[in-house]
């Protein structure tokens, strides 16, 4: 392994063959150690509050007042800047220097796995209808979270005909989860009446097994998302279009005396809602559930929820609309539900952040022991609302067990989208020497790489993989793995830091693959960044 530091970067890795002297390399943001708080202000009539100074904001993490280091104040209207061309050769996961990306988004999820056919239409033609009326400042994606996984529909634009197309070409599914997951009280006492526990209670392991699934699943799919957009400075928004899930299974059954305890696995997703909504607010992403069932009439009210001499508690009843409002609360959203005008409520979620102010703090705790702190943030002006995420999770060293450490790769690795927390540059050429091979130059951001001094040098270790797959996905080869460990003097550490870190590989090119995709994981910090690149798109 080699790894190359000093004034080359990207321009190095430009010249390498086809030199490009006009065309203008992605520029790295810097990570900070500050904590950024994406806040949105609005008044009585729910107007954007656009005239806030920084003195107006004070700032309490877990009750202690903390010094504003930065501010600033960010609107919708303001256009991304156009990004130039990247040199020949040269792929990127910095997503300003993919055109047209701006700082602020709204990337809106259709959910078909959560939600039932004939309310995914529903859903459809309300974000249809809304999508004809957008404005030359809304900036969307569209993605749909189905059978297959995570699909991007349509990259961000503001070209509403696009988007429009693109959603009358997709088809509504049924989710084959989300009905083996949903089970009839009435028929399952029927046959506890029978004698059949047996058959009652495999049914409903089975059931909370597609439960299960349905719930992380979707809460990967959001840390996808958040790692995609972990790169992109400034607000983002999420609205979530779904019938939801919800956070618990198996604590709503408490049997009358003398009746049948079934052998129900209980289950709390809040691990897994705890590492999405961390992932989310570290990437500044708020969350704006959509109920896609609109106006729902309570669950006791349905005959088809009854069962004799019991009725549905408050938990079943609320479940999946306890998650949706659990999850904007927790990232400084807002959840929309018992509501038939949808297309009002994706319209509310976006102009919710129109004008948004950006604070920054160094917390007056510098421990990183891994602990929830809370966060107030308050406004010196009466009959306000201010919205913001609730708090972060003081980031302590990444879990370094050989097991997370391929975990976190691996999610990575078959994640549709690019990750960002980690900028990288990518160089790919074929070479000849050996025959039918690939050349690869990775440039990583060294000040976003979390060094830590030890005696006179600065060490850190970064994970990286290497996988060719075809065009059905399906890895090519077995793949390359490289540990980097770096022990940097002083002089090295400053020029890693100011330019980037390179390293070199080399592996044969397997005869079916057409894309390769690379994944270089910060061991210390477990940020993770990665590139895919279309060998369609390498020239030569």
């Amino acid at each position: 392994m080699r790894v190359a530091l000093g004034v080359a970067a990207l321009a190095f890795l430009a010249a390498q063959q086809t030199p490009q002297p006009s065309a203008k390399p992605p520029v790295f943001r810097a990570g900070t150690r500050l904590v950024q708080l994406n806040v949105v202000v609005h008044d009585r009539h729910g107007e954007p509050v656009t005239d806030l100074k920084k003195e107006d904001f004070a700032v309490l993490e877990r009750g202690k007042p903390q010094a504003i280091a930065f501010f600033s104040m960010d609107t919708a209207a303001q256009a991304p800047l156009p990004s130039a061309p990247l040199p020949a050769h040269i792929f990127t996961n910095v997503l300003p220097e993919h055109g047209g990306v701006p700082t602020g988004v709204t990337v809106i999820v259709l959910d078909l796995v959560n939600t039932g056919w004939a309310d995914q239409h529903r859903a459809r033609d309300a974000l249809v209808k809304f999508l004809k009326q957008i404005e030359p400042q809304d900036r969307i994606a569209i993605f749909s979270l189905g059978g297959r996984g995570l699909t991007l529909l349509h990259d961000y634009t503001t070209d509403s005909a696009a988007l429009v197309a693109r959603l009358h070409g997709m088809t509504p599914e049924i989710s084959t989860e989300l009905d083996a997951s949903i089970l009839n009280p009435g028929e399952q006492q029927e046959l506890r009446n029978m004698g059949l526990d047996a058959i009652a209670d495999a049914n409903q392991r089975e059931a909370d097994f597609y439960t299960t699934n349905r719930a992380v699943n979707t809460l990967a799919s959001f840390e996808a998302i958040a790692q995609h957009l972990a790169g992109l400075p400034g607000r983002k928004n999420l609205i979530w279009l779904s019938a939801g899930f919800p956070l618990m299974i198996g604590f709503d059954e408490m049997p009358e005396p003398g009746q049948h305890f079934s052998t129900r696995d209980q289950r709390i997703f809040s691990p897994e809602m705890e590492s999405a909504a961390r992932a989310l607010n570290n990437s500044g992403i708020a969350v704006y559930p959509v109920d896609a069932r609109g106006l729902v009439a309570p669950t006791q009210f349905s005959a088809s929820s009854r069962t004799p001499g019991r009725m549905p508690t408050l938990a079943q009843t609320n479940a999946n609309t306890d998650t949706m409002r659990d999850l904007a609360e927790r990232t400084g959203g807002r959840a929309s539900y018992n509501t038939n005008d949808l297309t009002r409520a994706i319209r509310r979620a976006i102009d919710d952040s129109r004008v948004t102010y950006t604070l920054g703090y160094y917390s007056t705790d510098e421990s990183q022991d891994g602990r929830f702190r809370d966060i107030k943030v308050t406004v010196d002006r009466p009959h306000l609302d201010v919205r913001t995420r609730k708090g972060y999770f003081a980031m302590r060293p990444a879990d370094q067990a050989a097991d997370s450490r391929k975990r976190d790769i691996r999610a990575a690795v078959w994640s549709p989208l690019e990750s960002t927390a980690l900028p990288m540059n990518v160089r790919v050429d074929f070479i000849d020497n050996p025959p039918n091979t690939i050349n690869v130059f990775v440039e990583v951001s060294g000040r976003s790489v979390s060094f830590r001094k030890d005696g006179d040098r600065w060490k850190a270790q970064l994970d990286m993989i290497y996988v060719q797959k075809d065009d059905n996905g399906k890895v090519q080869g077995s793949g390359d793995v490289e540990n980097l460990s770096l022990a940097l003097t002083e002089e090295n550490y400053r020029k890693a830091s100011e330019q980037g870190i390179i390293h070199q590989h080399r592996s044969p090119r397997q005869s079916s693959a057409t894309t390769l995709r690379i994944v270089v994981r910060d061991a210390a910090s477990g940020s993770v960044g990665s590139v895919t690149v279309p060998f369609s798109k390498v020239p030569g």
